[in-house]
């Protein structure tokens, strides 16, 4: 699946989030802190020892031929495996994660990632020299449980374990139509990946924030300014060019 040309992340205005347009960074959350508990932590299958047991000699011995006595299961083999499930446990909820989305009029996402439409959503320009383009990938949405094993580890393996425990999301999730970025280390800033092309404010942003924005970022070029309004004909929302309200001395705050 190709990269879309543009993403969307959905913000609630902080001193950080304000922070972040004006020092052109992004925050890459530890999927710690997400709110499924499923996100970033499939783990190896517990029924699947046997068969990372045997995965593990055939990498050892290099594909030769070994006696089935060898691939056969020890005590210690379950104790290994347990520690290894612990160790990508830790491991994946300290990787750091960037959130985007496919859309930016979703009412769901406004609601639950821009405080209830108060907040805004920057709109990222995915070109051929944008970081982003490549470091993005789709999130896969599924009603089925993962099984991995050893055989899922290496990165060049079909349905590898990075692959899967970053971008698989239970099927209730799909209306966020997200796409991810990540790095080893989350809970911090990082460059943002790829230029800034417009500024959505939310339905029930107040004036104020929304001037708070526009004096942030409109020198910068080619960024654009919108506001989302709510459709009277069908639940949904569309967006408009902002005015800034500095230049409609009657707009209310």
């Amino acid at each position: 699946m190709s990269t879309p040309p543009y993403l969307y992340k959905y913000q609630s205005v902080t001193q950080y989030s304000l922070r972040s347009l004006a020092d052109e960074t992004v925050w890459m959350s530890s999927p710690a802190s997400f709110n499924d508990p499923f996100d970033c932590a499939i783990n190896l299958d517990l029924k699947k020892l046997k068969e990372s047991v045997a995965h593990a000699v055939e990498r050892v011995t290099q594909g030769a031929l070994v006696g089935d006595s060898l691939k056969a299961l020890r005590p210690e083999d379950e104790t290994a495996y347990s520690t290894l499930r612990d160790s990508l446990r830790v491991h994946m909820q300290k990787i750091g994660v960037l959130c985007l989305s496919e859309t930016p009029n979703e009412i769901l996402m406004w609601s639950h990632y821009a405080e209830y439409h108060k907040g805004f959503c920057i709109e990222y320009r995915i070109d051929e020299i944008s970081p982003l383009k490549t470091m993005a990938q789709p999130v896969r949405y599924t009603d089925v449980y993962p099984s991995l094993s050893l055989k899922n580890l290496p990165a060049d393996a079909e349905d590898n374990f990075i692959d899967v425990c970053v971008y698989t999301k239970a099927s209730q999730w799909s209306y966020e139509r997200e796409w991810r970025a990540i790095m080893p280390v989350g809970g911090k800033l990082y460059r943002a990946p790829a230029p800034v092309s417009a500024i959505i404010f939310g339905a029930r942003m107040s004036d104020a924030h929304k001037r708070d924005i526009y004096q942030i970022l409109r020198l910068t070029p080619g960024i654009e300014f919108r506001e989302a309004f709510l459709l009277e004909d069908v639940l949904g929302i569309d967006f408009r060019p902002y005015t800034p309200s500095a230049l409609n001395p009657g707009a209310s705050e």
